[in-house]
């Protein structure tokens, strides 16, 4: 059954920014999109490059440093396809904020 796992304070990451964590094992990464909270898979579906640490532009897109897939982090959906046409879906999972802590439901 899935639980929440405190992940990150939510001052450790400003707007526009990206971390990678290990949440019990989980290689997961949050994106704060305007003090809002969102995590999902710290590798991208296409080749397993990792993503956090990279900034969101557009307000809520995230893209793979190694061939360019982007990704809504809020939903995962890919908005722009890989080089090689690359279209898979983005790992999310919820979050929730309790008591200035990011937690992520595994």
């Amino acid at each position: 059954m899935p639980q929440f796992y405190d992940a990150i304070p939510d001052d450790w990451i400003g707007p526009g920014q990206t971390t990678a964590i290990d949440v019990v094992g989980v290689a997961v990464a949050i994106a704060n999109v305007d003090g809002e909270f969102f995590a999902f898979s710290n590798y991208c579906p296409h080749q397993a490059t990792p993503l956090g640490g990279q900034p969101v532009t557009k307000r809520c897109i995230i893209a793979c440093p190694e061939h360019h897939s982007m990704y809504d982090v809020r939903s995962g959906a890919c908005v722009l396809p890989s080089t090689d046409g690359f279209t898979g879906t983005l790992i999310t999972y919820p979050t929730r904020v309790v008591e200035s802590v990011v937690q992520v439901e595994l």
